[in-house]
């Protein structure tokens, strides 16, 4: 009975699904992803697939496919959106987003009789009625001899080849330039296929070109495979005659007369993929000499992909780091450029990404009445993904307290636009706390953060500004998620020290953690924070001491630092210039403080 086999699909599935297509009970098959309501169902997560995708249908004995999506279905590589039923024939290929089926119709291989060593030496599911021999093998070496005997006007062609494919090194023109060099020295190939292994190995047309319109651009994925695997070009001058040949449904198919395939590879030997160029004319037949000439010109080709890759990849990541960079300079732009200036205050800012941009996130936000919100957020994750969210949360964290007075609801107000505008399996842990400079009253909200720490010089004691019960869930996990809040007094001397777990998980180089104790001892044992107990002070060392604790240990996770309290009577603060300078410097490389 013939069937449409699922070969390859995104969610991994283990082995082939076949769904039978009995056309003596129905005429009709629709394809989709809405379970139920289909003949063949599609299970995809991501929903590319349509609801109703596709529809094979059959006429006659004859079965047919068609596209019936917005999102396109491909046949052998070829988009059919707009060309209504397209006749399917055995072991064709539907792609319908990353979902790819075979086609299989034991009706038609019923036809040729397959002798019994040939089934024996059967390819996998994937390739079945493909295999094939060779009348003639060659390696990359032996070819080379080939220089010292040929005609003029065959080492004339090969300058013009190699001078031609030196000329550009952009993959998609050389891969063109490749197939048109192949067809003006092989006058009797009738199709030529330049083929490259993806990502996971398996070969794919790069180029195919055919001299005449309505030819099958269909290759035989045995014989690229044999070729790559073994290192060694193939010939076979009569494809059809050939015993093992004849059975095969794929030369019958594509009328192959006379094949050859060389191997692709780099100048170590590595694989990058394939030529083959066959013959469709009983009287066109390729020799052990054009075997030959045609490794010859594979070498050539072979060091010219290899050239034009590495020069890709060094595009690609110069282009790469370019975006970076240009994502740093955003990201740090929604870092405040100055802290608040409140009279009898003083605050303190650092920041370090692991990478080149980071998850972390702080802020001052100037509120009616002369209140100050000071915010400090971590992004689950790291890199470019938690930039990017890092950079939400900072506008919408600045919507959210200006427009709601109390810090708790504001912090509601934060999770729920989170949560509706979709960051995927990401949160947010956060700590505000808002500053009442005329009652000295800061209001404190957790968001499944670290608990805010107070730092009293008078006492010398370094103590959570809040109860461990204050803190909630982090944003951006449940909806509508109600938050508590703490209001404290702060007493002339008192610092507020807020930081992300990148300071308490720093490691040095025998994987120990800086931890609470880290914490703790930069602040309370150092002479020069006992000296000048203020937020500049305390910020400082501290960073000092997560740097000297990570010294020459990659840092692992984002640090964001804020100190800030009230000063003691006869301080003064520091002027706005010299607290307030942009340079940031990484844990590893020069100073690591904000000055």
């Amino acid at each position: 009975m013939p069937s449409l086999i699922l070969i390859k699909s995104p969610t991994g599935q283990s082995g082939p699904q076949s769904f039978p297509l009995d056309f003596a009970e129905r005429d009709k098959w629709v394809i989709g992803r809405e379970k139920g309501k289909v003949d063949i169902w599609v299970d995809d997560g991501n929903q590319q697939v349509s609801r109703q995708h596709a529809v094979l249908t059959t006429r006659d004995g004859q079965f047919f496919v068609e596209n019936v999506s917005r999102n396109g279905t491909l046949l052998n590589n070829h988009k059919i959106d707009k060309l209504g039923p397209q006749a399917l024939k055995p072991d064709d290929r539907v792609k319908i987003c990353d979902f790819l089926f075979r086609f299989h119709d034991e009706r038609a291989a019923a036809l040729l009789p397959i002798p019994d060593a040939m089934r024996r030496a059967l390819p996998d599911p994937d390739d079945a009625g493909e295999m094939t021999t060779v009348q003639h093998t060659t390696s990359r070496a032996a070819a080379q001899q080939f220089l010292d005997v040929q005609p003029t006007e065959r080492l004339r062609a090969l300058l013009e080849i190699s001078t031609s494919l030196s000329r550009t090194l952009e993959l998609d023109t050389l891969f063109g330039q490749i197939a048109d060099a192949l067809f003006s020295v092989f006058k009797q190939a009738d199709r030529v296929f330049v083929i490259q292994l993806d990502d996971a190995g398996r070969p794919y047309a790069r180029v195919s070109k055919a001299r005449r319109q309505g030819t099958d651009d269909r290759f035989s994925k045995t014989i690229i495979r044999r070729c790559i695997e073994t290192g060694q070009a193939y010939l076979s001058e009569d494809a059809s005659s050939d015993a093992a040949l004849g059975a095969a449904q794929s030369i019958a198919e594509f009328r192959i007369r006379s094949v050859m395939c060389v191997p692709l590879m780099t100048a170590d030997g590595k694989p990058l993929g394939a030529l083959q160029l066959d013959t469709q004319d009983v009287g066109k037949k390729f020799k052990e000499d054009d075997l030959k000439l045609l490794t010859i010109v594979a070498n050539l080709a072979g060091v010219a992909v290899e050239k034009a890759q590495v020069v890709a990849a060094l595009v690609l990541r110069e282009k790469a780091q370019r975006e970076i960079e240009l994502a740093k300079e955003v990201q740090i732009g929604f870092l405040p450029k100055t802290p608040p200036a409140v009279p009898g205050y003083e605050f303190f800012n650092f920041y370090s990404a692991a990478q080149t941009v980071g998850g972390d996130y702080y802020d001052y936000i100037l509120l009616p009445g002369g209140r100050v919100a000071v915010v400090l957020g971590d992004v689950a994750g790291k890199g470019v993904p938690a930039a990017m969210l890092m950079a939400k949360l900072s506008a919408e964290a600045r919507f959210c307290f200006l427009t709601e007075p109390n810090p708790a609801r504001a912090v509601a107000l934060l999770n729920d636009q989170l949560v509706r505008g979709g960051i995927g399996d990401r949160f947010v842990t956060l700590a505000a706390m808002v500053i009442d400079p005329a009652a000295h009253t800061i209001t404190v909200v957790n968001a499944g953060h670290l608990v805010p720490l107070r730092f009293c010089p008078a006492g010398c004691e370094l103590t959570a500004s809040v109860s461990d019960t204050l803190t909630g869930l982090p944003l951006g996990i449940m909806d509508g998620f109600s938050y508590d809040m703490e209001v404290i007094t702060v007493n002339a001397g008192d610092v507020m020290v807020l930081f992300s777990d990148g300071v308490t998980d720093a490691r040095n180089t025998a994987d120990e953690l800086f931890d609470m104790a880290g914490v703790r001892g930069a602040v309370l044992d150092d002479p020069l924070v006992r000296a000048e107990p203020r937020p500049k002070m305390v910020g400082e060392r501290l960073a000092s001491a997560v740097r000297r604790h990570s010294s020459n240990a990659p840092q692992a996770d984002d640090i964001a630092l804020v100190c800030f309290g009230r000063l003691a009577d006869g301080m003064s603060s520091y002027p706005a210039a010299t607290a307030t300078s942009t340079r940031l410097s990484p844990l590893g490389d020069g100073p690591a403080v904000r000055v």
